[in-house]
């Protein structure tokens, strides 16, 4: 049984949709309610051989999604893109060839950012990152893309809580104080966690943050663009009374 927050996607009916109308049409419930989306791309990655192009095929797609996701949600804080399949690929992959493709991908994606007036993000283990201060945005602007590599939601709560205890030895970390140690501190939490590709199983992303969003699923995403899947999934998500959790 699908928990009672999730939407199945129809098997057809993609089409154009006039997200800021369908959002004056539902009484309470305007596009600014939804600050952060993450997409969960659970497709199987293109050009499995070649890694290069398997990463610079899955950051297009991420830039496809992002622009579309902010060009309908003018209220949006934050776009996430994850994309596990590339992250099995890339831990095959030699350090050097790995390097490389995410070097180029990152170039894509940086572009892209800079593009919808937003700052690139990387989450993930695969860095060292300059840590923002806790409980501060990490940049001065209002929009951030941020793309998840090599990246598992439950080794982020360990290092997120490392983080706390480096700098606190001997603390006790409370439940609210564990977002400013978190990989995406100063973001809002995901409001919607859309899953194009695969069966709707469960999986380590967004463990934490994403525990009361809301969840939209297609088992077979848009071949043509990720685009489409940004549509239909904010336009049923302006459909829907959340309850977070209760």
């Amino acid at each position: 049984m699908l928990p009672a927050n999730c939407q199945c996607a129809p098997a057809g009916g993609r089409g154009i949709i006039d997200i800021r109308r369908l959002a004056r049409s539902i009484p309470g419930m305007v596009a600014h309610d939804l600050r952060h989306l993450a997409f969960v791309d659970g497709s199987a990655p293109r050009h499995r051989a070649d890694i290069a192009r398997a990463v610079g095929s899955s950051c297009e797609r991420a830039a496809l999604a992002a622009r579309e996701a902010f060009s309908i949600v003018p209220g949006l804080q934050a776009f996430s893109w994850l994309s596990p399949g590339i992250d099995r690929l890339l831990e095959r992959a030699s350090n050097p060839v790995a390097d490389r493709a995410c070097t180029d991908g990152g170039r894509v994606l940086a572009a892209a950012a800079a593009e919808l007036g937003a700052s690139l993000r990387l989450c993930g283990r695969i860095v060292d990152r300059a840590r923002p201060t806790p409980g501060q945005p990490a940049a001065a602007a209002a929009r951030t893309l941020l793309w998840f590599r090599d990246y598992s939601g439950r080794d982020e709560i360990v290092r997120a809580a490392g983080r706390f205890f480096s700098e606190h030895p001997g603390g006790t970390l409370a439940d609210g104080e564990l977002d400013a140690w978190l990989d995406t501190a100063g973001v809002p939490d995901p409001d919607l966690v859309l899953y194009a590709g695969g069966p709707l199983e469960p999986r380590d992303v967004l463990t934490w943050q994403g525990s009361y969003a809301e969840i939209w699923h297609t088992p077979e995403p848009s071949p043509e663009s990720p685009a489409g899947d940004v549509r239909m999934a904010v336009a049923d998500y302006l459909k829907r009374q959340r309850r977070f959790g209760r």
